[in-house]
């Protein structure tokens, strides 16, 4: 009997056990909903920035809303352009990943993002925290391990390099963050 997952069921699996779900469901998943899961996590995360720089005086409504659109089409653009470079870097590791499954496992390697994103944007609006930090930074944090373990499962277990291209692309991802929020 065929196990069945819904399309939303693939964000927790993901954030917590990629290489199960990359075995077991990764082709099921469409490609526009795992880009549209990195653009909602980054569109949320890079909000909270703004949100928690707005309310700190620091920043005007309009670099809120220009954020937010910012976040989005970096994970909508940015992160699907990191799968390619990461399917770039699987073939030369004679990898037999498709295309589709790299930069869909790619994408959704940031559901950990977008589950701490929400809950950020939770303790913002109800409890007044500023979460960007306590929240959106840790799910980036977090995303790095899940796609330690995606780069790990779609290249056969090669370990060291899942740990040098999860970091490469974490550093990049804090860094873009840190450059945005001090525009």
């Amino acid at each position: 009997m065929e196990k069945k997952t819904s399309t939303l069921g693939s964000i927790l699996p993901m954030m917590f056990n990629p290489g199960a779900f990359l075995q077991n469901y990764i082709q099921k998943t469409p490609l526009i909903f795992s880009i549209l899961v990195s653009g909602l996590a980054f569109g949320l995360f890079f909000l909270q920035t703004g949100l928690d720089l707005q309310r700190t005086d620091q920043k005007t409504m309009d670099f809120v809303y220009t954020i937010g659109g910012v976040g989005f089409l970096y994970g909508g653009l940015i992160i699907p352009l990191f799968g390619i470079m990461l399917w770039l870097f699987l073939k030369i590791a004679r990898s037999k990943s498709t295309f589709k499954q790299t930069l869909s496992a790619t994408c959704l390697s940031y559901s950990g993002l977008l589950v701490y994103s929400i809950f950020g944007l939770v303790f913002l609006l109800f409890f007044n925290w500023r979460t960007s930090v306590a929240f959106g930074a840790t799910g980036a944090v977090w995303s790095i391990g899940a796609l330690i373990g995606t780069v790990r499962q779609l290249s056969n277990g090669k370990t060291a390099l899942a740990i040098f291209l999860a970091t490469l692309f974490g550093t990049v991802v804090l860094f873009s963050w840190y450059y945005v929020a001090n525009i």
